[in-house]
């Protein structure tokens, strides 16, 4: 009895992480960042102290 439980939460597991896996690779396609950034040209920072 002890071995089937086990056996039910590794396939619960194991379902989880193919789930977990499945909606990165998903999120990744959908969402796309844009390569040069989001500075449209040369802009200086400076801190007021």
């Amino acid at each position: 009895m002890k071995y089937f439980n086990a056996s039910k939460r590794n396939i619960a597991l194991i379902g989880i992480g193919m789930v977990a896996i499945s909606i990165g690779i998903i999120s990744k396609k959908v969402i796309s960042y844009p390569a040069g950034g989001c500075m449209k040209g040369p802009q200086e920072l400076t801190f007021n102290i």
